[in-house]
């Protein structure tokens, strides 16, 4: 004996459809609406990490007592570190986006940490992140430096 249901308690193919369309819609207009937060949330971190590399650069060279080269490459898009033994790796080897533009200020993109903690030369390098400028500042002695907002 064949027994009929008269409801089967599920969805129809229709009102799968529509929920279906109804999540694509948001997820595709979270992914347009995140893009660019995520991209400003990148440039940001340029920024945090350079601070982070130099102040690590400075500290190897006092640690270890040798002269520590900081050289911006802004054709290449990267920056890197490196001790005085150039067989060894770079400390710090960085590729960084296309958008974010590093400009010669008083100061050139080559410089040193000495010895001592101190950089053998001072001044100011400008970094372009997006529609955001900042200015490098590096101090004369003791090899301080601050990244400030133009």
């Amino acid at each position: 004996m064949i027994r009929k249901l008269k409801h089967s308690g599920g969805f129809t193919m229709v009102e799968m459809l529509i929920v279906l369309s109804a999540f694509l819609a948001l997820s595709i207009t979270s992914a347009f609406l995140f893009s660019p937060h995520n991209d400003f949330l990148a440039k940001e971190l340029f920024i945090s990490q350079l601070e982070s590399d130099l102040l690590y650069s400075q500290q190897y060279a006092i640690s270890h007592q040798e002269k520590v080269t900081v050289h911006f490459m802004p054709e290449n898009n990267l920056y890197y570190i490196r001790g005085t033994d150039f067989r060894s790796p770079d400390l710090v080897l960085r590729n960084y986006s296309p958008e974010i533009k590093i400009k010669q200020g008083t100061m050139k993109l080559l410089f040193h940490y000495t010895p001592d903690g101190n950089i053998d030369n001072f001044g100011t390098i400008y970094v372009s992140v997006g529609a955001k400028k900042f200015q490098l500042m590096i101090l004369i002695g003791k090899g301080r430096f601050y990244v400030a907002e133009v």
